[in-house]
């Protein structure tokens, strides 16, 4: 399959021409997972934060997840209604104003996060890769959400046929396991060149994913799809709707490489892919930046709006940003953690 030298090429196609040039390595070592013991500590105070507003009144900031049991916190106040236990009233309110005021509480619940993070061939362009960056996210992830005491899964999907949970439903899993099983997780191998009975990796995968999840009967709570997410648009719309549909809160971590963001080209180019068959002819004169830019961005937009408009929230971020310096600033101004 090729196509002219002067017509726009997708951005998805562009970048697996870099990532064959610059394949990283589909395995990470634990040093590459694990943060300083300083940047945990600060990790566990934090919390995951509600996007929206969900039962039982909670507000935004609240915490997401399947509510059963968990502390009281106060909430408010409102008006005393006959009927309302006494023991919630405010009597000292009372005395200074005259008029009696309950006091309201919301639970502070146990959340559920569920990981789903992309390991189709392309996630290996990088360095560090697009793939050791995923990891580490969900290793951020993974360590707030343990030390607030909720219930985590990963999902690793490398496309049509490969999933992988962890931990197993009902079995649980401590830090140490958690990063064991990132860090022997390994990315898709790209598709050999002239092997037409090798399927098409990165085609269909993050449905499949979302199929062999909900097929699992996961507890309703968050879910982070992170990925660099060069799947058909039709194909996320489709994925994310599915999620919503089923009752879970989706967000998205989209990541890409520098190259990806900005590539440099020029000259005739002859692309192939990773997770297809076939070649794609590219011209690296002319406006061929400004095009790859505005492909990009559109591709991106359509992305974001995705998960915005079912009430998730939606973040990119380079392969190489500083999460201990850069991300988790980031992650807290926008209220992903707090």
């Amino acid at each position: 399959m090729s196509a002219s030298a002067d017509k726009t090429a997708r951005p998805g196609w562009f970048s697996r021409l870099f990532a064959l040039r610059t394949l990283a390595s589909a395995r990470a070592t634990e040093s590459e997972i694990v943060f300083p013991p300083e940047f945990i500590a600060s990790l566990e105070r934090l919390r995951l934060a509600a996007l929206k507003a969900i039962g039982g009144g909670l507000r935004e900031g609240h915490r997401l997840g399947a509510y059963k049991g968990g502390q009281l916190e106060f909430h408010g106040h409102r008006n005393y209604v006959p009927g309302d236990e006494l023991r919630y009233v405010d009597w000292n309110s009372y005395a200074r104003l005259g008029r009696p005021y309950v006091k309201e509480f919301a639970r502070e619940e146990a959340g559920v996060l569920h990981l789903l993070v992309d390991a189709t061939p392309s996630m290996s362009l990088g360095a560090p890769s697009k793939w050791t960056f995923a990891r580490r996210l969900a290793a951020l992830f993974i360590h707030v959400a343990l030390a607030s005491k909720d219930v985590v899964f990963v999902y690793v999907f490398r496309g049509v046929g490969e999933f992988e949970q962890f931990p197993a439903r009902g079995a649980k899993g401590g830090i140490r396991e958690f990063l064991a099983f990132l860090t022997r997780c390994a990315v898709a191998a790209p598709v050999a060149e002239g092997r037409a009975t090798q399927p098409r990796l990165a085609a269909g995968a993050l449905d499949f994913a979302v199929t062999q999840f909900l097929r699992r009967n996961p507890s309703r709570g968050r879910v982070i799809v992170i990925g660099d997410f060069w799947q058909e648009e039709s194909e996320i719309v489709s994925a994310v709707s599915r999620l919503s549909s089923a009752g879970f809160d989706a967000s998205a971590i989209h990541v890409l490489a520098p190259e990806e963001l900005a590539p440099e080209a020029e000259g005739e180019l002859l692309a192939r892919s990773l997770e297809e068959e076939g070649e794609i002819e590219l011209s690296g004169g002319g406006d061929f930046a400004g095009r790859y830019a505005a492909e990009l961005e559109a591709h991106r937009r359509t992305i974001e709006e995705t998960f915005k408009k079912r009430g998730g929230n939606y973040l990119l971020e380079r392969s190489d940003t500083s999460i201990e310096r850069v991300l988790i600033a980031t992650l807290r101004q926008r209220r992903w953690v707090m």
